[in-house]
């Protein structure tokens, strides 16, 4: 691993397996990334709410992420 990269698994739920293509996966990225980079690097509709999570703990776009760090996409459901 470069000095400058990271690494952090991306874990995705539900519906967004199918389309992305994966269910966990293992990526590097450089340093100072941020959940709203990381997300964007995955083919997800940009519009569809969806609630991401940290390592357990939900988390704003701008928050830059940490070597080892675990993300967890979901989308949002809802009903009764």
């Amino acid at each position: 691993m470069d000095k400058n990269t990271i690494k952090v698994t991306i874990k995705l739920i539900g519906p967004l397996i199918n389309q992305v293509g994966f269910s966990e996966k293992l990526v590097e990225m450089p340093e100072g990334v941020t959940v709203e980079k990381l997300v964007s690097t995955l083919p997800l509709d940009p519009n569809r709410p969806k609630i991401i999570t940290k390592n357990g703990q939900a988390v704003a776009p701008n928050v830059e992420l940490k070597d080892g760090d675990r993300i967890a996409i979901s989308p949002i459901y809802s009903g009764g």
